[in-house]
């Protein structure tokens, strides 16, 4: 409801304005008469007031003061000036101090009406456009969070990124990192998955929550530190403004251990890197942590494992092949099996002169699926279709394997991300015709049968895709198709409504005003008495 104020010392003039008009027919409402500006303000102080409209000439406090004072103490209030001719000077100042519009006494009940419902919509569309700010700013404050902890992952986990943006985006979260040097420090949960099965996701993430909290605390008495979340895996940067090694960290990592056991009865493993890395070198800590932190695959769980003494000193020469990798993920999105086909059996020969190191392989292997994975959440594809079984049972099946049956079964899933990727390219490609179709057709008597026959689906199908890529039915966006076009249509004032209505495909001009006022929130007639006086 819009709440409109009269004010003029001549109460014909309001009882006028108020009784001429059927004022809640608009949802308006005369929330209060005023003889003069001193009374008005009085009343501003009780009432919220949308729309001001007053008279200039009045004793004690006139129109031009009214106005000055509601512009700064209510300024959210539109202010109409009524005025005779003799009082144009008057006027000329008025519209100087920015009141919405102007009335020439005597004015046409129309011309009243016309200029109140010009004031309405503008009330209505800039209350639109605060909520849609209020609610943008809402949701920017809670993703604040989540912004920072994807900006730390890409981060350490990306290359060739922007380094500058992404630390701008930590800054939105209140971090910064004063000193050159990095290392990183992986912990995860022993038996993740067991807790999780046990527990259920709320328990586990607040486990997670809990970890991110202590660690924070210990490892900050020592360092500059964030902390993120990467698939279950707790990170955090160590920011310090000299090199230290790995023995230099372990009794802050013990004590970190030692307090996760206490507060919150969890077995933890770590893995760790010096801090001696630059920015953008993060990655490559990255890589180290994480090959630490892998060998609980085989050590056993409960450790912290320091890289240069677990890693570094029994390497071999062979390194996992990123680039392969990346040829593998860019045949699948482009959809060549024959040339995916041809990467995963280059990767399946880069792993043969570890003939003699079977942990290796697998290990290896299991990257390779950890990254199809990614790339399929990352696509939105259906994971369990192509997965079918949970990463501990893969890695089970493929401890039991030889190297040709682990290419096979990467083969395999490989074909199942491409068909799924060209199913969703093809639907993608259907969509788009049907759309193409309604819009040349919308003022034709068409249905959800005569548009699917067209394009050669049933009618299931085609209200299934219209619900999964654009969240609303067949008949919504036909009648918003001919809605926008009635909207173009009736900005000439030359057209008839009925046979607007008819142009745009409804044959009964009662339920074109009907379909109209859904998506309008207004009548056709309206909505042309709108957009005209916008216009003059």
């Amino acid at each position: 409801m819009i709440n409109l104020m009269i004010v003029d010392d001549e109460e014909h003039v309001r009882l006028g304005i108020k009784s001429l008009i059927k004022w809640e027919a608009y949802d308006i409402c005369i929330i209060a008469e005023a003889r003069d500006g001193a009374e008005a303000l009085e009343l501003l102080e009780h009432h919220h007031v949308d729309i001001l409209m007053t008279d200039i000439r009045m004793p004690e406090v006139n129109g031009l003061e009214l106005i000055k004072t509601v512009n700064k103490q209510y300024s959210h209030i539109k202010t109409i000036i009524m005025s005779g001719f003799n009082d144009f000077d008057y006027a000329k100042k008025a519209l100087k101090l920015g009141v919405s519009d102007y009335l020439l006494k005597p004015s046409r009940t129309q011309e009243i009406l016309d200029i109140v419902l010009k004031l309405v919509h503008e009330i209505k569309e800039e209350n639109k456009l605060h909520t849609s700010i209020t609610h943008l700013k809402n949701g920017f404050r809670e993703s604040l969070p989540l912004l920072k902890e994807r900006a730390l992952c890409r981060l350490v986990t990306r290359e060739d990124i922007p380094y500058e943006k992404l630390l701008n985006k930590v800054k939105l979260g209140g971090l910064s990192f004063p000193s050159p040097y990095f290392g990183l420090v992986m912990i995860q949960i022993d038996n993740y998955l067991v807790h999780q099965e046990e527990n259920g996701t709320y328990h586990s993430e607040l486990l997670k929550s809990g970890i991110k909290n202590i660690s924070e605390e210990t490892l900050s008495e020592a360092w500059y530190c964030a902390v993120f979340e990467d698939q279950d895996v707790i990170v955090l940067i160590l920011n310090s403004d000299k090199k230290e090694d790995v023995p230099q960290l372990l009794p802050f990592i013990e004590k970190l251990k030692k307090n996760i056991q206490q507060y919150l009865r969890l077995s933890i493993s770590v893995g760790i890197s010096g801090i001696d890395k630059p920015l953008n070198q993060l990655r490559n800590a990255y890589a180290r942590a994480t090959e630490a932190l892998d060998q609980t695959f085989f050590m056993g769980t409960g450790k912290v494992i320091n890289y240069e003494k677990y890693i570094a000193n029994n390497s071999t020469e062979s390194m996992y092949p990123v680039e392969i990798e990346k040829q593998i993920i860019h045949s699948i999105l482009a959809g060549d099996e024959c040339k995916t086909k041809e990467n995963i059996r280059l990767f399946q020969l880069s792993l043969n002169k570890e003939r003699n190191l079977k942990d290796q392989i697998l290990k290896y292997t299991f990257n390779l699926y950890f990254s199809l994975y990614h790339f399929c959440i990352e696509r939105n594809l259906d994971i369990n279709e192509i997965f079918r079984q949970d990463f501990k049972d893969i890695n089970q099946k493929l401890a039991k394997s030889n190297l040709e049956n682990i290419y096979k079964e990467l083969l395999g899933t490989a074909s199942l991300i491409i068909k799924q990727l060209n199913e969703k390219k093809n639907t993608n490609k259907l969509i788009n015709s049907v759309l193409d179709y309604i819009r040349q057709n919308y003022d034709k008597d068409i249905s959800r049968e005569t548009v699917a026959n067209k394009v050669y689906i049933s009618p299931g199908y085609l209200s299934l895709i219209f619900k999964q890529q654009l969240n609303m039915s067949f008949l919504d966006f036909l009648h918003k198709t001919r809605i926008e076009k009635a909207c173009q249509l009736l900005s000439d004032p030359g057209k008839r409504v009925a046979d607007i209505a008819i142009q745009v495909g409804y044959n009964d001009e009662k339920y074109f005003f009907q379909v109209f006022k859904k998506y309008m929130g207004m009548t056709p007639k309206q909505f042309r008495n709108t957009t005209t006086s916008q216009i003059i």
